[in-house]
């Protein structure tokens, strides 16, 4: 087999990932969020909800209306035509909150309803304690806990004050307390298990936007870093964008003379001075080392020289001093800007060959061209 054939064979998607891909479309309704976001696990799970309901309510419904049990046949294929209805409405919308509804008020009444008539011989009851997880999970614990309060109390007047199957179906006349005891029992370690499975999702999301933070921010000055900068600008991209690119001059005589947590005290400092520096519309990074990538999308090129002058005058002047040490401080900078033909790519190397010509022309300095 020649090369190109042996890509051809390895690029095209098998059989078995093909039928992957078609079931998690059908299950995630076609959402294109990240399958793992809040969002998309909804929808899926409502989904599996709605399907779950349909295999059983439609089956029973059918049993019932040829078993005779016209009324509660009748229900439970309605149940399942309005779950059929929310499926293909959480398809189109992607609305799970809506959907949530959808699924768990007809699920209220049709419990109710198998209490109140004993469903198929007798056995309706058993279908109640699916309630509080489905409740607990669609509404979360506020909502849940108040509905699942209100659905109890129905409940208690269902089973202990209208005259319901129990003693039709020769049930034990302890029954109805020893359901009402284990509904209750249901709801309390359903609530647990969702204040738990809350907090954990609560955890999680702040440890994720943490770490998503620490891709886009440099730790030790809190500037973007280069992803988070390369980010801002790539999306500014159609905007003439001013550049100014500056590097801290003899950076490695402050580490070897003073020490690292001075050199880290330095870039803090400068760093603070930068963002004090620039306008509202401007933003900075740590672009590597000792190096800065100030960039303002607003404004002429002489105000971008004369910010990167104001910056360069103020490191300077500035009386840097880490334990009793007092030391200076100078920047060389290079300024470059995007036109229609010039890139934000070139403008970057621009900036950059400008600084190395500030560098080379004494330091201390600005280069604009």
């Amino acid at each position: 087999m020649d090369k190109s054939n042996k890509a051809k064979q390895i690029a095209k998607p098998n059989k078995k990932t093909q039928n992957k891909s078609a079931w998690l479309k059908f299950f995630y309704v076609g959402v294109e969020d990240e399958p793992f976001s809040e969002n998309a696990r909804r929808v899926l799970i409502i989904n599996l909800f709605t399907i779950v309901g349909i295999c059983f309510t439609l089956p029973l419904g059918i049993i019932s209306l040829f078993t005779g049990r016209t009324t509660l046949g009748l229900c439970l294929v309605l149940i399942a035509v309005l779950y059929a209805m929310n499926h293909v409405f959480l398809r189109f919308s992607h609305n799970h909150s809506l959907s949530g509804s959808f699924v768990i008020y007809p699920l209220y009444a049709l419990m109710i309803y198998l209490v109140y008539t004993g469903g198929m011989n007798g056995t309706g009851h058993v279908w109640i304690f699916c309630v509080p997880a489905v409740s607990l999970f669609l509404h979360g614990m506020k909502q849940g806990l108040i509905e699942l309060g209100v659905f109890t109390a129905v409940l208690i007047i269902v089973m202990f004050f209208t005259d319901n199957h129990f003693s039709e179906f020769g049930h034990h006349e302890t029954l109805p307390s020893r359901i009402l005891f284990s509904f209750m029992v249901v709801i309390f370690l359903s609530g647990i298990y969702e204040y738990s499975m809350s907090r954990f999702n609560d955890e999680l999301k702040k440890t994720t936007g943490k770490l998503k933070l620490l891709a886009y921010i440099d730790s030790l000055t809190e500037l973007l870093n280069r992803r988070g900068m390369l980010q801002r600008l790539e999306a500014k991209e159609q905007e003439i964008i001013h550049l100014l690119l500056a590097d801290v001059d003899f950076f490695k005589r402050i580490n070897d003379q003073y020490g690292h947590d001075a050199g880290d005290y330095a870039l803090t400092k400068i760093a603070e001075i930068i963002q004090t520096s620039l306008p509202e519309h401007g933003f900075a990074a740590r672009w590597g080392g000792e190096e800065f990538l100030m960039a303002l999308p607003e404004g002429s090129v002489q105000e971008a020289n004369e910010l990167a002058g104001l910056i360069r005058k103020r490191i300077e002047n500035y009386e840097f001093s880490y334990e009793d040490q007092a030391f200076s401080v100078t920047l060389s900078v290079g300024v470059a800007s995007t036109t229609s033909s010039v890139t934000l790519r070139e403008a970057i190397t621009l900036a950059d060959s400008r600084l190395y010509l500030a560098k080379h022309s004494g330091r201390n300095q600005v280069c604009t061209g």
